[in-house]
């Protein structure tokens, strides 16, 4: 493998073609073949061969050059690739040098690059007698090898690894899979691998209700379990619904016809596990004011601080999520009409969804420091097409003159965690970026005082209903219900009935839906409470 190869990391659970790994890497099909004579495991005899990734990052490392670490007799360290090769033994020659010492050259069977050995004599007999039969080098010490080396075929044993055997509805599996987000795949392909490691590899065809229900049993009494064996209720909930998805697909595809259609229904969890748990602490939601006086504390004295208040301000004005911010680019806003244009074709947005986001009214410094960046950017020679937020290697004008192409975005929203924690400690806080969407929510039960308005600024935050908002992002703070509910039994008796206050109390923790009788009566109720206080 390539010195290329280093930051390329496959996904254990996955499961690759031939195709996909020549993608992966960057290599043609004369490499992987190459690999695979090298000691690379196909899931199977069968063609076209298919991978699993924690082979394919087993085998990767295994050819990684570590210091100090013996040349086998046939191997050769190639230079260019940083990594160990058996050359193809009709590239062989070798050459007696001054001090008696023999030279072998070849050539790289990956990379094509000139390699070099001094070996003694013993070990040059035995690299040539090689090279004379056409015989792999690989074969001349293959025991003591960190990767398995095969000729020709690969031919697993009677006893083939048993957690390869699936490895082809997987990748079936996969292929329906890619509807869903890289992220979720990873976590439905995480469950999935779980569970068939609970039934010790068998072969989903040969699944049955018993072994379905095991594995529910096992989910559950990990959530009793103590130290690393313990599982949140959280963790089992979606474990479970991810391999019940699984489970569903897979009774449907036509060599799994002879599977008990009932066994996707022995993975549903008791009902404990469905209700939301009892939170110990309330999530730390910052106010205007805070969120104020963390952009006006945040450092100014270098671009990278500057950007980082740019990020913490535009999260606020469009209630943006992290994943969201850090992929803008910046013909994605539009100053002068205070909008924020969220493609979904060009930036990482929830559920694919775009949407224009006008900015949400807060104190002039957000705008400032946002169009302040903006400015700052375009003198440095950003183009619209570049990243509104790029990676710090990016921020300087040499920089942008060496870039040929367009800078895209961070590929992770480290750099917004990293500056919400940095910008939230300095009020003594800890805020989390999501925490911005949740600031604007309470913001709108403050600003927000008729149905129109309550509506428009449910969609303005991207929620398709305004039950999304009240539900999620608009709860009031426990100490506040309690003050609530304290105002309302000390009113004098009589002067509302038993319903009125029911009603009361229905609109105060919001399960009225604005706009209907029953809201437009309690809030009228509250009107006329309120001015009695007066």
């Amino acid at each position: 493998m390539s010195r290329s190869y280093k930051n390329v990391r496959p996904k254990k659970h996955f499961v690759y073609s031939v195709e996909e790994l020549m993608a992966l890497f960057g290599v043609c099909r004369n490499t992987v073949s190459n690999w695979v004579k090298a000691g690379l495991k196909p899931s199977d005899t069968l063609y076209p061969y298919l991978f699993r990734g924690a082979e394919v990052a087993r085998f990767r490392d295994a050819r990684q050059l570590k210091p100090r670490t013996p040349l086998r007799v046939g191997e050769f360290r190639c230079l260019v690739c940083e990594e160990r090769v058996f050359p193809e033994p009709s590239s062989l020659s070798q050459m007696r040098m001054k001090n008696c010492a023999i030279g072998l050259w070849a050539q790289c069977p990956d990379c094509g690059a000139s390699v070099t050995k001094i070996v003694n004599e013993t070990d040059c007999d035995r690299i040539m007698q090689c090279a004379n039969t056409n015989t792999s080098l690989d074969s001349l010490d293959e025991e003591s090898g960190p990767v398995e080396a095969e000729i020709g075929k690969v031919s697993p044993p009677e006893s083939a690894d048993p957690y390869f055997l699936n490895d082809r509805i997987l990748h079936e599996w996969i292929k329906y899979a890619g509807r869903w987000s890289a992220k979720t795949v990873d976590a439905k392909l995480a469950a999935i691998r779980q569970f068939e490691e609970f039934c010790g590899g068998r072969a989903f065809a040969k699944l049955s209700k018993n072994d379905v229900a095991r594995f529910r049993d096992h989910l559950k009494s990990r959530v009793e379990a103590h130290g690393d064996e313990s599982l949140s209720v959280s963790t089992v909930r979606h474990s479970a619904s991810h391999v019940r998805s699984f489970l569903v697909w897979l009774i449907e595809q036509p060599k799994f016809g002879r599977l008990d259609r009932s066994i996707p229904k022995h993975l549903t969890l008791p009902k404990k596990f469905a209700a939301a748990p009892l939170s110990m602490a309330e999530r730390p939601i910052p106010t205007v004011d805070e969120a104020e006086r963390m952009i006006n504390l945040m450092s100014e004295e270098t671009i990278k601080g500057r950007r980082d208040r740019a990020m913490v301000a535009i999260a606020f004005l469009g209630a943006l999520r992290a994943d969201t911010v850090t992929s803008l680019r910046i013909k994605h806003l539009d100053i002068e009409n205070r909008i924020i244009v969220q493609d979904a074709r060009r930036s990482r947005a929830k559920n694919g969804k775009s949407l224009r986001v006008k900015f949400f009214p807060l104190p002039s410094i957000f705008v400032e420091v946002l169009e302040e960046w903006v400015e700052e950017l375009m003198a440095l020679g950003f183009r619209p097409d570049d990243a509104l937020f790029p990676d710090d290697k990016y921020l300087t004008k040499n920089a942008i003159e060496a870039a040929a192409k367009r800078i895209g975005a961070m590929g992770s929203t480290f750099a917004i965690s990293s500056a919400f924690k940095l910008a939230s400690h300095l009020v003594e806080k800890q805020f989390s970026p999501h925490s911005a969407k949740h600031c604007i929510g309470r913001l709108g039960l403050e600003l927000c005082k008729t149905p129109q308005q309550t509506k428009a600024w449910s969609q303005n935050m991207g929620h398709e209903g305004q039950d999304i908002t009240q539900r999620y992002y608009q709860n009031i703070p426990e100490s506040s219900v309690h003050e609530i509910i304290e105002e309302v039994g000390h009113h004098e008796s009589g002067t509302d009935t038993f319903e009125e206050l029911e009603l009361q109390l229905q609109y105060y923790e919001y399960k009225l839906i604005p706009g209907t009788p029953e809201f437009m009566a309690a809030k009228q109720l509250v009107r006329e409470r309120d001015l009695k206080d007066i």
